[in-house]
């Protein structure tokens, strides 16, 4: 895989996304308005109080994560194989990596893009502060957005057709927000486990790295130890999502 076809296929997902009105206002819009708009609110309910604030806007942030990266790729992808995009693009020269590796590359930038936006807004309007560590947050966002992409591409591999794409990828959606907080305290009336579980998932590891970043007695060897777990489950996310989709992801439609 090549640096050239790599921006080549980042440059032309990039471009077909933001010419699809129904990525735009499904992605991109929904990111905003409810990444922006509840950790605003709350801030209005509750003022004068930075954790819960930075709670809510972590939760909120790990669960439209999901709709721009797992949900978006996986809608994408499968329109791609039905409509035989991907067989014809294979017919160019590209490899495999380079086609998947920029449809990935093409949603983390957008993501991480939506997320400094949405972060920005929120240190202006509200009483949320910068991270202290801004580098650290800032990987974990783009990691988690890396994996989250690629675990979306290997579950294509069980959507039928594109119509089903949106709605089998939705559980994915509404179980990071419970495990993130970004519904509210759901997770408190829920048995222990339950919270135990979905921390496991990606978007519980961006947010426990996001809160150190955040913490204000941190150190950098405190981080480091902080984002070692984090780190590790996104790893073990990452390896589980190339091994699956290099076994069972398809390039075009059954029916063909």
């Amino acid at each position: 895989m090549s640096a050239r076809d790599l921006a080549v296929v980042t440059r032309f997902s990039g471009r077909l996304f933001w010419r699809d009105r129904t990525a735009l206002s499904t992605s991109v819009l929904l990111f905003l308005g409810l990444g922006i708009g509840l950790p605003f609110m709350m801030d209005k309910v509750r003022p004068g109080h930075p954790e819960f604030l930075l709670n809510q806007h972590l939760g909120v942030l790990a669960m439209v994560l999901v709709l721009t990266t797992f949900n978006q790729i996986a809608v994408t992808l499968t329109a791609r194989r039905d409509q035989l995009v991907l067989k014809r693009m294979r017919t160019t020269g590209l490899s495999d990596p380079a086609i998947l590796g920029g449809e990935i590359g093409s949603l983390v930038v957008q993501s991480t893009l939506l997320t400094a936006v949405v972060s920005v807004a929120l240190y202006s309007l509200t009483g949320l502060p910068a991270p202290r560590d801004p580098l650290l947050y800032l990987v974990f966002v783009v990691a988690g957005a890396a994996v989250l992409c690629l675990l979306g591409t290997a579950f294509t591999a069980i959507v039928p057709r594109t119509e089903l794409a949106a709605v089998m990828a939705m559980p994915v959606f509404f179980l990071a927000g419970v495990g993130a907080g970004g519904f509210g305290p759901v997770l408190e009336i829920l048995p222990g486990w339950v919270g135990t579980v979905l921390g496991l998932l990606p978007t519980g590891a961006v947010v426990e790295a996001a809160q150190a970043a955040y913490a204000a007695d941190g150190t950098l060897a405190g981080d480091l130890r902080a984002a070692a777990v984090p780190a590790l489950k996104l790893a073990v996310w990452g390896v589980a999502g190339l091994l699956a989709t290099a076994r069972w992801f398809r390039w075009e439609t059954r029916r063909s």
